[in-house]
């Protein structure tokens, strides 16, 4: 009984991490690219856009893991994990399903991705590739996958349990 309790502490952990992510996700974003990436008015480097998104994007990952999920195992974070990207994919079918792509309704689901603003790195690689070097490379609908790499900051499970 202890366990399940345990386990019901934990499931909401990644979220949000995820949460929290998206909401400074944004303005550090613009505060890092003005301040880095302008290369003259109204021109922005993709290189810098890049690189901040990734950078970003491990920070999150890393603090995340160090500051919330560091006594979980590896299950529990997957557990917590899965819900984020199953949010994500869910989300996306349902956008596209409703055809709500423009328009206010698109306004809902933007304000609905919140939390999911700072795995954009794949997404920004793939259109970087496809700007710079004419590579089409479908990478990113990896985005969604992103939270699973928490489960790299879990424990293993001891031999007891």
């Amino acid at each position: 009984m202890e366990k399940l309790k345990k386990f019901k502490r934990s499931f909401w952990r990644v979220p949000l991490i995820s949460l929290i992510a998206g909401l400074l996700y944004t303005p550090c974003y613009v505060r890092i690219v003005l301040r880095f990436g302008v290369i003259e008015p109204g021109v922005i480097d993709n290189k810098v856009s890049l690189l901040t998104s990734g950078g970003l994007m491990i920070v999150f990952l890393f603090l995340g893991g160090i500051a919330l999920l560091r006594n979980e195992t590896r299950f529990e974070i997957f557990v917590s994990s899965s819900i984020v990207v199953i949010y994500g994919i869910l989300l996306l079918v349902i956008q596209v399903l409703s055809g709500s792509m423009t328009g206010p309704a698109a306004v809902v689901f933007m304000r609905l991705t919140t939390p999911l603003e700072w795995m954009m790195f794949p997404s920004s690689l793939s259109l970087y590739l496809k700007e710079q070097m004419s590579i089409t490379v479908p990478i990113g609908y990896l985005r969604f996958f992103i939270p699973w790499l928490f489960v790299l900051f879990g424990k293993k499970p001891s031999a007891k349990q």
